[in-house]
């Protein structure tokens, strides 16, 4: 996968601008597509879910007005099993009358019956059937149709002990029954005296809900387990879906007879029945759709047209760049005649025009700058073989101290013997740029010379001294380091005073670090006088080396925490402390505290 990535990078890199430039903003526009395309999801995807969760909510009120509706009715036939006139003529039926009797509680039954059926405009008609199977009713004609049909109410009335039952029938039925019986109270006897039916125009409950969906007709179903016993519409189209197994509220999509629907359900505690709405999907959605698919499509639509329009600008951009590219092959090839036939810049004064200008003024004056230094190189050679020759050898300087030191030997001059060999050796170490870092045993045995030196200048006066602790001659130092201090504290110390001054060289280990002192017990130095020394501010003597190029040095070579400290105080003396990392041998190898 790194690879490919590398490839895909390498690629880019190696275009021309202009497709740089389309790639670039084509890349950008594409994940500001993407970006927008996921937004419209989540923000439809987040639409339908408030559009499925108020449907259910809209159907869950549909179920309580439908059985708010029959819970009126459970309590109308409660007062038909309870009206004393009532009970009193059904009662009479079960004694001996004649014909005439007969007719008179006949019409007086169906008479307080159709006085609860006019109040009330869902009940579709209302029955009396007596316990010698005789029927009474009021309102439309809507009987029992067999026998066995009366015979199941009134068992069923039975069964309910005097409760209410509602009698569900299959499908298309648009009606719903309920059942009670009705008992004699008379000295508390409850005998049966029949059964009360009422059947309830449910159609026309559920056609007088509102609307859920303007201009969308859907269908509402009641199923009692898996039996559906009401539907607005034909129940042929939905028999394969399973309205088993659902409970409590929601909704779903299914596919039924290659026609998608959004349904809708909610199972209410009032008879353990569950309300269905079937809403053909693409009816809701499909406005919803056009709009997602239309936004989509104009997206893409205006990628391709920013696309083309960044193709037309960056080659308007690009073609004078490529221009110019070609005249700098020509120009590298060392074809610079080309600058007499260079075409005429571009009018415009934008940073493309004024490059084109400027670089023919740049090939020209090239061009000029070539005749005239072809004439000058044969001068310029031999002023620089001449300057060669004026050049000393430093072997030959080298050679020359020798012969002195040889003479001073051989005329027993021991002392300008010695001068002359500490001269050397310090000649020979400081013009040696091959090693920027020595040991501290090196850079001691340099100074032992320079103090050689000093001390035939002195004499008693300069009382030198190093203790240097064993384990760290092979620690590494920059080159330079002490004789600059050591010098310093000649010219500071030792030349300001008349009696003798000790000059003392410490360099010891401590906690993983190497610190070299050089101290002196000379006059100090006030806080003015070495804030300036240490800003590099004083004119430096000798090497010309300072206090402040010895501390950038040493956090050059050894990193920032390394350094430089001055501690001084007028009558005090000075000591000049270096802070060393503890590095011995290889410069990349480090002893550290545990491993010293």
């Amino acid at each position: 996968m790194k690879w490919v990535w590398q490839f895909l990078v390498n690629t880019f890199e190696n275009l021309k601008i202009k497709y740089k430039f389309i790639v670039f903003v084509s890349g950008i526009m594409f994940i500001f597509l993407v970006f927008t395309i996921v937004g419209l999801q989540y923000t439809f995807k987040t639409y339908d879910q408030q559009i499925y969760r108020k449907s259910s909510q809209v159907l869950s009120m549909s179920s309580d007005s439908v059985e708010n509706e029959l819970q009126r009715i459970q309590d109308i036939s409660f007062e038909i099993v309870t009206d004393p006139s009532l009970i009193k003529q059904t009662a009479n039926t079960k004694k001996e009358t004649n014909r005439y009797e007969q007719y008179g509680i006949q019409t007086a039954i169906s008479d307080r019956l159709g006085d609860y059926i006019s109040s009330e405009k869902y009940i579709h008609s209302i029955y009396l059937i007596d316990s010698n199977g005789k029927m009474y009713s009021a309102g439309n004609s809507l009987a029992p149709a067999s026998e066995e049909e009366k015979a199941m109410l009134i068992r069923r009335a039975e069964q309910a002990k005097g409760s209410n039952v509602w009698v569900t029938a299959d499908g298309m039925n648009r009606f719903l029954t309920a059942a009670r019986q009705i008992r004699s109270y008379e000295n508390l006897s409850m005998e049966n005296l029949g059964t009360i039916v009422i059947r309830v125009d449910l159609a026309k409950i559920v056609a007088s809900l509102p609307e859920e969906w303007e201009d969308t007709k859907g269908n509402m179903m009641i199923s009692n387990g898996d039996h559906v016993f009401f539907s607005e519409e034909s129940i042929k189209p939905f028999r394969d879906f399973s309205f088993s197994g659902q409970t409590g509220q929601g909704y779903t999509i299914t596919e039924l007879d290659k026609k998608r629907y959004f349904v809708t359900y909610v199972k209410t505690s009032f008879a353990g029945w569950t309300y269905w709405h079937f809403i053909p999907f693409d009816a809701v959605f499909s406005s919803i759709t056009k709009v997602k698919y239309s936004i989509i499509a104009a997206s893409i639509v205006l990628l391709l047209a920013v696309i083309a329009t960044v193709a037309h600008f960056t080659r308007k951009i690009t073609t004078p760049i490529e221009e110019l590219v070609e005249t700098m092959h020509h120009i590298q090839k060392g074809d610079f005649a080309i600058a007499e036939t260079l075409p005429p810049p571009p009018r415009h004064h934008d940073e493309i025009g004024i490059l084109h200008r400027d670089f023919t003024f740049m090939v020209q004056r090239i061009n000029e700058l070539i005749k005239e230094n072809y004439e000058k190189q044969l001068l310029l050679k031999e002023t620089e073989f001449k300057a060669l020759q004026a050049q000393i050898n430093p072997h030959f300087l080298y050679n020359t101290l020798e012969s002195v030191n040889w003479l001073a030997k051989a005329n027993k001059q021991t002392q300008i013997s010695k001068m002359v060999e500490s001269l050397a050796y310090l000649l020979r170490n400081s013009i040696n740029l091959k090693e920027d870092i020595v040991t501290i045993r090196q850079e001691v045995d340099l100074v032992s010379h320079y103090v050689t030196i000093q001390k035939f200048r002195f004499e008693e006066r300069l009382d030198f001294h190093i203790k240097v602790e064993k384990e760290v001659y092979e620690c590494r130092i920059p080159k330079l380091t002490i004789q600059p201090l050591i010098e310093n504290a000649i010219h500071y110390a030792l030349e300001k005073i008349i009696d003798p001054c000790t000059i003392t060289i410490k360099a010891y280990r401590k906690q993983g670090a190497v610190f070299v002192t050089v101290e002196d017990n000379g006059p100090g130095m006030d806080a003015q006088f070495l804030e300036k020394l240490q800003k590099g501010e004083v004119k430096t003597r000798g090497t010309g080396i300072g206090l402040k190029n010895i501390d950038e040095r040493t956090k050059l070579f050894f990193g920032e925490k390394y350094g430089l400290s001055i501690h001084s105080a007028p009558e005090s003396g000075t000591a000049v402390t270096v802070f060393l990392p503890y590095e011995t041998g290889d410069e990349n190898h480090v002893q550290s505290v545990a491993g010293g």
